[in-house]
């Protein structure tokens, strides 16, 4: 009686034991789990040095990485967009997960992120030997890897699941009332510097303007080895122009190629809609050179106000407040006649 409640009791206790050893090990196991594959977020501390977005067939991609100035490069080719980019990284500090997504409704979620995801990556700058102050051998480390996903549909939070992960989640920034899907746009258009012209007066070596619909209106306006500016004819360009002009008015003109920018890039859909309201031929081009011999050209085009153009519209009234702009040959932009009015000035608006 006394040996079979004694292997009783063992049986019992080597049964409690490895209840407790499976209660421990899944514990263990989601706990590495929800710390592993629900933390999307960035720590303020870090220094972020590279930014990779694309879709999964990376017909669409955008990296922005910093150079040694500290700006960030966009596609080793553009100046990216420095508030847009501290946007994104200032939202990822705030990045908190709402909840799991439901195992009901996991199987769609996941076949939605693998079809249309967007990756997204985060490098930081690291080193190989860092003790204490002393640090040595930088080198570039990936941080956070994950895929979006389209937004919730309530609209207040976004799908998202770690790289290498299989459990998606309902991602979103506390106090903000819609989903973060916009935060992680893979077109260039989004993340590019808008700005096109960005010269102080005293960099500027020369400016030309060709006025299309007023061909007497044109000029070339070029440093001196003293330092002045000299106007000179558009067509005989060392033919210098001698007439009296208002000092005030130029000095105003010389200082006024900062932050000059577009509004908006051109997407497919409004690329089409460009086609239909712009004028064939530009009314101004302009030419920007700086001491170093480089140089920015822009066309600008007028263009019809869009419902003016309607069927039932008996006339097409031109556009008061925008136009588009060709810079360099490339890719067309809309801007804003504020932003460009004070750089689109004809010669006789100089003269005194």
């Amino acid at each position: 009686m006394q040996r079979r409640n004694l292997q009783l009791f063992l049986f019992l206790a080597t049964l409690l034991f490895m209840v407790a050893v499976i209660i421990f090990w899944y514990s263990h196991s989601a706990s590495t789990l929800r710390a592993s594959d629900s933390d999307f977020s960035l720590d303020r501390s870090l220094d972020i040095i590279r930014i990779e977005m694309y879709t999964n067939d990376r017909s669409d991609e955008v990296i922005m990485e910093k150079d040694e100035q500290g700006r960030w490069i966009l596609n080793n080719y553009f100046f990216a967009n420095e508030p847009a980019v501290q946007q994104l990284i200032s939202s990822m500090n705030r990045l908190r997960v709402r909840q799991p997504v439901s195992f009901e409704n996991r199987n769609q979620v996941e076949q939605m992120l693998d079809a249309r995801g967007i990756t997204v990556k985060f490098f930081v700058k690291a080193w190989r030997v860092h003790l204490g102050n002393f640090r040595l051998f930088p080198y570039q480390r990936a941080y956070q890897s994950f895929v979006v996903g389209e937004n919730t549909p309530d609209g207040m939070s976004t799908y998202m699941r770690k790289s290498g992960s299989q459990m998606p989640f309902k991602v979103h920034i506390p106090a903000l009332e819609s989903g973060i899907a916009y935060l992680f746009e893979p077109y260039t258009r989004e993340w590019r510097n808008p700005v096109i012209i960005d010269m102080e007066r005293q960099h500027i070596a020369r400016i030309s303007v060709m006025d299309y619909n007023r061909p007497e209106q044109s000029y070339h306006l070029r440093r001196s080895d003293t330092g002045r500016f000299e106007f000179f004819d558009f067509d005989e360009t060392s033919r210098k122009i001698d007439v009296a002009t208002d000092s005030l008015r130029l000095e105003r003109f010389l200082s006024s190629f900062r932050n000059v920018h577009y509004e908006t890039l051109l997407d497919k859909e409004q690329e089409q809609l460009r086609k239909k309201l712009m004028f064939d031929e530009p009314f101004m081009e302009v030419t920007v050179q700086n001491r170093e011999g480089l140089e920015v050209s822009f066309l600008a085009f007028a263009r019809y106000m869009p419902e003016s153009v309607d069927e039932s519209a008996t006339v097409a009234q031109r556009d008061p407040n925008r136009f588009y702009l060709q810079v360099n040959d490339g890719e067309f932009a809309l801007a804003q006649y504020y932003v460009f009015s004070r750089i689109l000035r004809p010669f006789s608006f100089f003269e005194n």
